[in-house]
């Protein structure tokens, strides 16, 4: 509820970022007697928030942004981590010298890890330089089990009271890569258990979406059962996951939308919960503190905020120098402060201050209130230092009117629509209902009602000389084409030029005259030569000549459509083309037909997807208009879905 309320308030007062409504609202609860002398089973959280998160973030990770960045996210994450926590933990050490060097180690793998869900709130409203921000966001992914392999092991060599480098390093990759390859090889079994129940028809909402939500929790509890990493397992395991959508093909459609959703509203608590418990966690900290002196607890303050500028310090000089050759160019100066300061606290940060033992042998795990509160300053100025320091160093996001959405909405249907016309195995019908379709995206615009007379007038006439063709080509009989051309030509309420309609008029009177006799003497042969026919069979036959007529047209009057079409009168050639298939489909559609539109047309959403991450990758787009445009294909993927199959989507 507290996170529901903080969302609203977020709605109404956007200003402040969401993450302090959310802390603010954990303050208003722990004033409630339950929460008061409220505490949080460690593994629990580890197992129910934190791993669903990391899943969530694995399997939204681009398979090829993955396997592009490997070498960056592995600096960041794997060596910048160990880094900063062994860096850091002397300066702990240094600063605390009654503290045991491992517990210094364990503050210091604690503060380690950055939260990019945090730092996405607070910079909401600027745009980041974006090399830096995939910098963050790639760090994010994989330094918070870093930091818990380190907390673990450092905890395990004070309970133990030894500590051996050498195997330390050892259990640090065994932890580290057993989590990685535990994690792919579980992602891949539970991919294809999925595949299974799609393949099996059992793809509905109330298997698929348990299964997935079940995921995580079972990969963590089975690589923690191992003694390696859980958290890289379920890392490792949405990475294999997001590659591997694509397998699932196309055939729970329904379900994918249910389930993204889904996913989208379990994240988005989660992350919400986590900040509404350091709420409720800061005034107990704080009580816990009460009875240490003043001077203590200022001291204390200042250790933590030393430690901060230290963390900072070391993100400065590692992005500046380009140590390891993190990015294929140095960054500026300006870009290695953002991305020192953009190392934001929080999820993980809290959770492993919280998981530090409430006793050890018996006794109460000595220096465990300092450590929490060491931890929880570092946090609160992570989030604070950048939600003043960043709007000074960044650009505000610049704000896109709805001309500009429209705009670029347009392109990126127009884009879609050209794959779709590009693909010659698609029918000519088929390809009309996904761009008719794919056109009802964009803003409603007036058609220029003469501009579309006369694209019909131009189109009837290439549905004529279709005819005339299959004529010349002996597939219909001169006479068949003669008629129907004269009554296509002749209707007074035809838009058709006055020289236009004597031509064709002229033309079909000539060929008429010279057949006329060769018809008579052919049709006096077959009487002679030929059985007379049953009715059924000639109305079989009219059936397959009208068909083979109805279809040259349609087919006829699409090629020129897609001619004549430019960016100035493609709303009248849509509007003609529409009708054209609507007379064309307005037959029932078979269910076999059905299945293959709703699958062009999710093809033709992928297609828009692709445009917008070029676009925001090329720099054409901001990140804000990407997201706006990413959830308006995402909105209208669910609306076509959920409309129904068939003719009904022709007819809506």
């Amino acid at each position: 509820m507290a996170t529901i309320i903080a969302n609203i308030i977020y709605t109404i007062f956007p200003k402040i970022p969401l993450t302090f409504y959310q802390i603010g609202c954990g303050l208003v609860l722990s004033l409630l007697p339950f929460f008061q002398n409220y505490s949080l089973e460690p593994e629990i959280f580890m197992l129910m928030v934190i791993a669903p998160l990391m899943f969530n973030d694995g399997q939204n990770t681009s398979g090829d942004h993955f396997r592009r960045s490997f070498r960056q996210i592995f600096n960041l994450a794997a060596i910048l981590a160990i880094t900063t926590a062994v860096i850091i933990g002397l300066v702990a050490h240094a600063l605390l010298p009654l503290v045991p060097l491992a517990l210094c180690f364990a503050i210091a793998a604690i503060v380690t890890p950055t939260d990019s869900v945090a730092l996405k709130s607070i910079t909401k409203d600027i745009e980041l330089p974006t090399n830096v921000s995939s910098a963050l966001e790639n760090e994010s992914l994989f330094n918070d089990a870093s930091g818990i392999v380190i907390f673990n092991l450092a905890l395990a060599s004070f309970i133990s009271g030894d500590f051996s480098f050498s195997e330390g390093l050892t259990r640090f990759l065994i932890s580290f890569f057993g989590g990685l390859i535990i994690g792919a090889l579980a992602g891949l079994v539970f991919v294809k258990i999925q595949t299974v129940l799609v393949n099996k028809s059992m793809d509905t909402a109330s298997v698929i979406v348990p299964f997935s939500i079940m995921t995580p929790i079972a990969i963590y509890l089975f690589a923690e059962e191992l003694g390696i990493s859980g958290i890289l397992a379920v890392v490792a395991a949405g990475i294999i996951y997001g590659i591997n959508q694509s397998r699932l093909k196309l055939t729970s459609t329904n379900v994918r939308l249910v389930t993204n959703s889904t996913w989208g509203i379990i994240s988005s608590l989660l992350n919400g919960v986590v900040f509404v418990l350091l709420g409720v966690t800061l005034p107990k900290v704080i009580r816990r503190m009460l009875p240490y002196s003043t001077t203590a607890i200022i001291k204390l303050v200042l250790d933590s905020l030393a430690i901060y500028v230290v963390m900072l310090l070391i993100r400065f000089i590692w992005i500046r120098l380009n140590v390891f050759h993190v990015q294929k160019e140095s960054a500026t100066t300006k870009e290695s402060i953002i991305a020192a300061i953009g190392g934001v606290h929080g999820t993980i940060t809290l959770a492993m201050a919280l998981s530090i033992p409430l006793t050890s042998l018996g006794q109460p795990f000595p220096f465990r209130d300092q450590l929490i509160y060491i931890a929880t300053i570092v946090i609160l100025l992570s989030l604070i230092v950048p939600t003043i320091v960043l709007p000074f160093l960044c650009h505000k996001k610049v704000v896109q009117d709805q001309q500009a959405f429209n705009n670029y909405r347009t392109e990126m249907v127009n884009y879609a629509i050209t794959q779709v016309k590009q693909d010659p195995t698609i029918s000519t019908l088929d390809r009309n209902y996904v761009i008719d379709m794919l056109n009802s995206q964009k803003s409603n615009t007036e058609i220029d009602r003469k501009a579309v007379q006369e694209i019909m007038s131009k189109a009837q006439q290439a549905s004529v000389q279709a005819v005339i063709d299959l004529a010349n080509e002996g597939k219909i009989d001169q006479k068949i084409a003669n008629r129907f051309s004269r009554r296509m030509v002749t209707m007074p309420n035809r838009r058709i030029g006055f020289m236009t309609r004597m031509r064709y008029i002229f033309k079909f009177q000539i060929k008429r005259f010279k057949t006329r006799k060769k018809a008579a003497r052919l049709k006096g042969e077959a009487t002679q030569t030929v059985p007379s026919k049953s009715r059924q069979e000639i109305h079989d036959e009219r059936h397959k000549i009208n068909q083979l007529i109805k279809n040259a047209m349609f087919q006829s009057a699409n090629h020129y459509l897609d001619q004549i079409e430019t960016e100035e009168n493609r709303n009248s050639v849509n509007f003609v083309r529409s009708s054209y298939s609507f007379r064309q489909g307005s037959s029932t559609v078979d269910s076999e037909t059905d299945s293959l539109r709703n699958t062009l047309l999710i093809q033709s959403f992928q297609s828009e997807y692709t445009y917008v991450a070029d676009a925001f990758k090329s720099g054409k787009i901001s990140r804000s208009l990407s997201d706006q445009l990413s959830q308006s294909i995402s909105t209208d993927q669910m609306a076509y879905m959920e409309q129904g199959t068939g003719s009904d989507l022709l007819l809506a």
